[in-house]
């Protein structure tokens, strides 16, 4: 994802970490930038804030992404592996668009439907992850929540691991095995392959300068009001 974005022109002044905080790395790339996320656990007091601020380290102010946060704040929201947590991606996919304002650059990586599946075999899982979406479902779900120029393109990575301790510990940080389908492969190491495949999904797409319309079941819909305002 740094990759990707060393390569695209923005001056980011407000950043939202969805899932994970990386502040180490947006802080290089904007170092200006104040920083906010929705994890609680991050959530600084105003001590904590004002020591970072004389140590000149960046501090993430808590917020979550529900109405009652400032809508069309963000210059930059920025969510590495967190889509696929969510049992209706979609309505994340809704949230971030929430919090961007026109011309602002959404960046994601999230874990394909590919992601683990030579454990699902053993365990006896029948689906994949939560919200592992196919790349072109997450494409159109961008369009529909009203984002421009979405980018999707995907990688495999194939983790090997010398004991299978190794690789369930990865695998339930992950969330692909829980604790029955994680007994059911300990107790039968000799089946387990030691190795798991990641499908690594990227995707970014840029809010438009002007948000005109909002899309419903693929329907767009545009006010009148908006209509006259755009031809004056």
């Amino acid at each position: 994802m740094m990759e990707k974005l060393t390569i695209i022109k923005l001056q980011a002044e407000h950043v939202f970490h969805s899932g994970s905080v990386q502040l180490g790395l947006m802080h290089e790339r904007f170092p200006k930038a104040h920083h906010y996320c929705s994890d609680p656990k991050l959530e600084h007091s105003l001590i904590q804030r004002l020591l970072l601020q004389l140590l000149r380290r960046p501090s993430v102010q808590f917020h979550s992404t529900d109405a009652s946060m400032p809508q069309h704040l963000m210059d930059l929201v920025w969510s590495n592996l967190e889509l696929q947590h969510h049992d209706q991606p979609e309505l994340l996919v809704q949230g971030w668009e929430r919090l961007l304002k026109p011309e602002s650059l959404l960046m994601f990586a999230y874990l394909g439907p590919d992601t683990g599946k030579e454990l699902r075999v053993i365990s006896g899982a029948s689906e994949p992850i939560a919200g592992a979406w196919d790349m072109h479902d997450v494409g159109d779900a961008l369009l529909k929540s009203g984002f421009a120029e979405p980018v999707m393109d995907m990688e495999y990575i194939t983790l090997e691991y010398e004991h299978i301790d190794l690789l369930l510990k990865d695998a339930m940080e992950l969330g692909l095995v829980h604790d029955k389908g994680a007994k059911l492969i300990s107790a039968n190491p000799e089946m387990a392959p030691l190795k798991m495949t990641l499908e690594v999904v990227y995707g970014h797409a840029w809010t438009p300068e002007r948000r005109l319309s909002k899309s419903h079941d693929g329907v767009a819909k545009i006010g009148i009001d908006q209509i006259l305002r755009s031809k004056q």
